[in-house]
This record gives C-alpha cells, sequence and structure tokens, in this order.
C-alpha cells in the first residue's frame, strides 16, 4: 500500500520527536542549555525521504568499510555476495525452489541452479522434505545459520566500533536510532508455494 508523501513525513516527524523524548537525561544535560548543537538542529527540523536518502548516500565511505570488511571475512569461504544473499533469502525458514531463489535474487534460472548446487555442495543449504518429487527445495543447513550469526556477528562488532568513535550524546543517538529501526524492520511475509 503507498502512503501518501505527506502522510509519511509526519508519520517520521512524530517517530523523530518521539526518539528525541526517550533519550537519557545525560543525553540532554550534555547538550546544555547555551546554544544547540548541530545534532540539535537536524533533529528539530522536518526532513523529507529525499533529504533523508541524501544523508544515507554521503555516508559512503562507511558502506565502503563495511562491504570491504564483508568481503575479508568471506574469502575463506570463497563465497560469492550472490551466495550469501541466497542464504540470507533462505533464513526465514521457508525452503525455496531453484525458480524462487533465483526470482527473489533477480538471477537467470542457470546461474542460481549453479550457485544453489554449491551451496548444496559446500554443506550450507539442504534439501528440504517436499510431497511433490519434481520440484527440489533448498532450506538452510545448521551450517549455513553459523555462517550468517558469524557474518552478522562481525558487522555488528564493527558498527560498535564506529559508535565508540562518537561522543557520547551522539551514541544515544544512534542506539535510539538503531532501536527504532529494528523494531519497523520490514518482515517479509512467506509466500505459498
Amino acid at each position: 500500500m503507498h502512503t501518501p508523501r505527506r502522510s509519511r513525513i509526519s508519520e517520521l516527524t512524530k517517530a523523530a520527536e518521539g526518539l528525541r523524548s526517550r533519550l537519557p537525561a545525560a543525553v540532554r544535560v550534555a547538550r546544555g542549555e547555551m546554544g544547540e548543537s548541530p545534532l540539535d538542529e537536524v533533529s528539530r527540523r522536518r526532513q523529507s525521504l529525499g533529504e533523508i536518502g541524501g544523508r544515507i548516500v554521503s555516508i559512503r565511505r562507511l558502506w565502503r568499510e563495511l562491504v570491504l570488511s564483508t568481503a575479508q571475512q568471506l574469502a575463506p569461504s570463497e563465497l560469492s555476495l550472490a551466495q550469501v544473499a541466497a542464504l540470507y533469502l533462505l533464513a526465514d525458514g521457508r525452503p525455496r525452489s531453484v525458480g524462487e531463489i533465483a526470482r527473489d535474487l533477480g538471477r537467470s534460472h542457470s546461474a542460481t541452479s549453479r550457485l544453489v548446487s554449491f551451496l548444496h555442495q559446500r554443506r550450507y543449504l539442504r534439501a528440504a522434505p517436499t510431497s511433490d518429487a519434481r520440484v527440489r527445495r533448498s532450506q538452510l543447513a545448521p551450517s549455513g545459520e553459523a555462517l550468517l550469526t558469524s557474518i552478522d556477528r562481525g558487522r555488528a562488532e564493527q558498527f560498535v566500533d564506529l559508535v565508540r568513535r562518537l561522543p557520547k550524546a551522539e551514541r544515544g543517538l544512534v542506539a535510539a536510532a538503531v532501536a527504532a529501526l529494528a523494531t519497523r524492520a520490514p518482515v517479509t511475509p512467506p509466500r505459498t508455494p
């Protein structure tokens, strides 16, 4: 369902005001009564979705660091980004056929078939029980789940290291924003096979 832009901006403004009100007292004290910090000014302004998107694009250095460290972490496993994406796709617990994986990843059937075959050979995926012998479905194997957990921990540690470099008041803002994003993370509803 499409939400009108003004309504969405209003929702974002209310969410930002809610986050500000939940900031710890120490963060409010750290700001002081004299003058506003640049963070206060930004948080008080109504921002359009375009402005928020622009700010996200401007943090390219952070994205670069995350991608490069993920690539370094994956090097010993010899997995490509597309293969890791397939593992994350199957992490929702719903077995999928090669065709469904191909569609969800936006890849060709033949490339996805090779990708899935490789993940089965490496034991990151396993065959899912099915009542239709003509359709082979795959699901995440325990070793695939362990790999994703390792990747997730690595990214979390890296993010925490970045946040530690921020002043205490700004860390509180990041923590509140992460909490808000986590509670509103998109959940892909399971599709019926």
